[in-house]
């Protein structure tokens, strides 16, 4: 079972970033910084579940998706960066949504992460991992530095419009989902996969998956929060356990015979 996310204390205010849900930067108490979403930001506070939600997912599944954090906000923090009009004026305190902030971070694409990511080929599996968990917004990227080695780390980040939602999604949106489509292009040439050895992985997991860890991995947001309830995070749970098997199903169909074929070349 998951061990249950600790939360953070904020203990200093750095700066806004200006995106559209208007993000601000903190100080935690073990010397991290963090991206937190508050939930009067202009997308809503689903926002701030979904990516919540996604990341815990993300992070069951051994992806490198920037990891989500309960970030605790006190009221005190938001004095001054409110009265010199660096938050807006409704943002307020209480348990936020944090991303860990990587030091030296830079935007990146697809070629950049060929050319200097030793993790690269974990792009194939954030491929799979969007169809997973129906992200309506484009893929972001960051790739950082890592302490003393030549070759970066890259993860992908911004899941707020997911399950369907830009942001908002319900129960009842959740029986209209496209199904998911298993990728059939290599991100870094956009020419058809071969076979399926550079999903493999990925599918691996998804096979493994089971609805137990689905509950306790969706449970960690604590709901209701953020605008969801015990009842939304239920349904969602066969929902993205179907999305798997289908993802899964699909692979053995395409991919399982060539692989097969394969090892027995090898």
């Amino acid at each position: 079972m998951n061990a249950q996310v600790p939360v953070f204390e904020a203990v200093e205010w750095r700066e806004p970033i200006p995106t559209g849900s208007r993000p601000q930067v903190f100080r935690l108490s073990d010397g991290r910084f963090a991206i937190v979403k508050f939930p009067e930001n202009p997308q809503g506070e689903l926002v701030l579940a979904n990516e919540f939600l996604c990341c815990q997912l993300a992070e069951t599944l051994k992806l490198p998706v920037n990891r989500a954090v309960l970030v605790s906000i006190d009221e005190r923090l938001l004095r001054l960066p409110r009265q010199n009009s660096q938050i807006p004026n409704n943002f307020s305190a209480g348990i936020r949504c944090g991303m860990i902030r990587f030091e030296k971070a830079e935007g990146a694409q697809s070629s950049d992460i060929l050319t200097h990511c030793s993790n690269m080929a974990e792009l194939h599996s954030i491929g799979v991992f969007e169809q997973l968990v129906h992200r309506q917004d484009g893929r972001q990227l960051l790739m950082y530095p890592t302490n003393g080695e030549k070759d970066k780390q890259f993860v992908a980040y911004d899941y707020g419009f997911a399950f369907g939602g830009t942001p908002t999604w319900s129960v009842a949106t959740l029986e209209t989902l496209a199904p998911p489509v298993l990728p059939s292009n290599n991100p870094f040439t956009n020419q058809p996969y071969q076979d399926g050895t550079d999903l493999e992985t990925i599918i691996n997991e998804l096979s493994d998956l089971t609805s137990q860890q689905l509950n306790e991995t969706l449970m960690n947001l604590h709901p209701p929060r953020w605008g969801l309830t015990l009842i939304d995070v239920q349904a969602l749970i066969p929902v993205l356990e179907g999305r798997a098997k289908s993802l899964v199903k699909q692979f053995n169909q395409r991919y399982r015979p060539l692989l097969e074929v394969s090892n027995v070349h090898n």
